[in-house]
């Protein structure tokens, strides 16, 4: 515990210095040959390429300015200083998480806090990397979806033996970001050969496209929520209209839960009508939880989506009569593809999506979709 609080104290310490420095300097210009300081809003600028140069050990600038673009390891680029400056945010956040679960000194030497910038890129430099570019992005775009997916698997859980084996995608996460950011410092710097760039693009892609396809392999062993505590959810009541309240009671099985709606009061109509569904964990796909629209007030929804074979369901209604008609009594099965659960208190609808979120992510255990390539960049 010691050694992971000396870490997150060092990269806090690491993070608010750099962020002195921005202030004093809001952002620097580089014209291919020359950097020089700005004292201006980096949003105001107008600029189409900014680029975060990022170094081993920490730097100062803008000394030395003819090598710094030379001594870097790495480059981050983006088309405004606001979303580079969110993307460094995000590579810093997953280093600090993947090294608190693994480890100190498992993140090796190429870091994402010894970062400068932003720098906005002009004249010939602002060119000179067309080539692979938007294939670059492309990539970009999926590591930052990766880092999303299963980021929050290393800030809950606890490493263990069952983790350990798991390391291996999230190294190919770390090795793709790194071998991403000095193809960018390549091109920018002009040595990269058009077909060394190609196979470097190659490789990241395997790479990533091996881990999005063992996502569910790392979500089974490390959920990405934490099952809640409390189960005060699973009895609520739903406001339905005119067809009255809708009492819930969810209750677990070996496989999955039932979930039981009992109408009462309103213009009878739906007086006495249950219906029950249930919903098998191996059987849930996307869930969703919705905040309140200003349209149904002020309500959470919580909507399981079945992945494969819709949920079964039940209903049964008896005789009803609403002063003016006479309805008949039901008792029919049915299936839906959809369960939904409605709540007026956020903290019981957060512990619903949780609990639904948890029990797809624990089942879904598939075999490893094909080896992963021995190809990746050493550290």
């Amino acid at each position: 515990m010691q050694k992971y609080l000396g870490l997150t104290l060092w990269c806090i310490f690491a993070m608010t210095a750099h962020a002195q420095a921005q202030q004093q300097d809001s952002y620097y210009v580089f014209d291919g040959q020359k950097v020089r300081p700005v004292h201006d809003n980096p949003p105001d600028a107008q600029y189409r390429k900014w680029q975060v140069w990022l170094y081993e050990e920490p730097v100062t600038m803008p000394r030395n300015t003819t090598s710094l673009p030379y001594s870097r390891w790495g480059v981050i680029e983006a088309t405004s200083a606001e979303r580079l400056m969110k993307q460094l945010k995000t590579l810093q956040n997953f280093e600090l998480a993947y090294t608190n679960f693994f480890g100190r000194g498992t993140w090796g030497r190429y870091t994402y806090f010894n970062p400068a910038g932003p720098i906005a890129v002009t004249g010939s430099a602002a060119t000179r990397d067309s080539l692979g570019t938007f294939e670059l992005t492309q990539l970009d775009y999926r590591l930052s979806r990766l880092i999303l997916d299963v980021q929050p698997s290393l800030e809950i859980n606890q490493r263990d033996d069952e983790a350990v084996p798991l390391k291996e995608y999230f190294d190919r996460i770390r090795d793709s970001l790194q071998q991403l950011s000095r193809v960018y410092s390549q091109l920018a710097t002009g040595r990269g050969q058009p077909t060394f760039i190609d196979n470097e693009i190659k490789q990241i892609r395997t790479s990533v496209s091996g881990v999005e396809n063992n996502v569910q392999k790392i979500t089974a062993v490390l959920p990405t929520v934490k099952l809640p505590t409390s189960n005060t959810w699973m009895s609520h009541s739903e406001w339905a209209g005119s067809d009255g309240t809708i009492e819930v009671v969810v209750k677990e099985m070996d496989s999955g839960v039932s979930v039981q709606q009992t109408w009462t009061g309103g213009d009878g109509k739906m007086t006495g009508a249950v219906v029950t569904t249930v919903v098998r964990y191996e059987d849930i796909g996307r869930v969703d939880l919705e905040p309140p629209a200003r349209s149904i007030g002020n309500t959470w929804r919580v909507r399981v989506e079945s992945a494969h074979a819709p949920f079964p369901l039940t209903m049964t209604s008896p005789e009803r009569n609403d002063g003016t008609h006479t309805f008949r009594a039901v008792n029919y099965t049915a299936s839906d593809h959809f369960a939904r659960l409605e709540f007026q208190n956020s903290a019981e609808a957060q512990d619903a999506y949780a609990f639904f979120l948890y029990h797809k992510e624990r089942v879904h255990q598939p075999a490893v979709s094909k080896p992963l390539s021995k190809e990746a960049p050493e550290q």
